[in-house]
């Protein structure tokens, strides 16, 4: 368990929660003086139900520990953990799969990338046959940019220490995760073949976002507003 985690969980014994209002009752009674539409009770009904279940979630302690572990987006689940998992050591420029044109990996992963400005033609690794990577350059310094079509399952999955910086963003109007701080690990799983996976250790900050039907990650030493300006150049 996380110091966050057991701060949240001393602070909600010690907090002497008042009875829960009957939320439903108080929005139906604000909507009787208006046309009664059966859509726009049962709309009200169901929304302050599901206000009271959060609620109520929120003041136990289990399940808000349980919230505050799990971060998800299509595609990628950043999960919260005390102890990462074994995990091998990758260089940024190894592990990548094999390096292709831009046409060519297009054609082997059957989805159109999306990519910043670039000069030149850019250099396309294909791992596993699913996921494509660029190593970009915007400030000198590698950055990995991955992008891949999100299937029914997580491919890609993080795990993070209590000290990581996990937040939720937006780019470009869809949503995001922020991961900052010390190394943590990165599981993929291969579609191609039989269903495998490989855990490795990444050391950088990373911004996974969602665009479209793809899933993208900038991975690299670069702060929360360079990467939302690099995320933001990419069409």
């Amino acid at each position: 368990m996380t110091s966050l985690e057991q701060q949240l969980q001393a602070v909600g014994r010690e907090l002497d929660y008042p009875a829960e209002p009957d939320l439903a009752r108080a929005v139906v009674a604000r909507l009787e003086g208006r046309r009664p539409f059966a859509w726009r009770r049962a709309a009200a009904l169901a929304f302050a139900a599901l206000l009271v279940a959060v609620v109520a979630a929120l003041a136990v302690p289990q399940a808000r520990t349980s919230l505050l572990r799990f971060f998800h987006i299509r595609g990628a689940t950043i999960e919260r953990v005390d102890t990462l998992p074994p995990a091998e050591e990758r260089d940024q420029a190894r592990g990548l799969g094999p390096a292709f044109t831009r046409a060519e990996a297009e054609r082997r992963l059957g989805l159109r990338l999306a990519l910043p400005p670039l000069d030149g033609e850019p250099r396309v690794h294909v791992l596993e046959g699913v996921l494509a990577t660029v190593i970009l350059r915007p400030h000198g310094r590698p950055v990995l940019l991955s992008e891949y079509e999100a299937a029914r399952y997580d491919l890609l999955k993080k795990s993070a220490s209590g000290k990581a910086v996990i937040e939720f963003v937006r780019v470009n109007g869809s949503d995001g995760l922020w991961l900052e701080g010390p190394p943590h690990t990165l599981t993929y799983f291969a579609r191609s073949g039989e269903f495998r996976q490989r855990t490795v250790r990444i050391h950088g900050n990373v911004l996974l976002w969602t665009r479209g039907g793809l899933t993208l990650r900038l991975e690299g030493r670069l702060t929360k507003a360079q990467a939302l300006r690099l995320a933001k150049r990419i069409r």
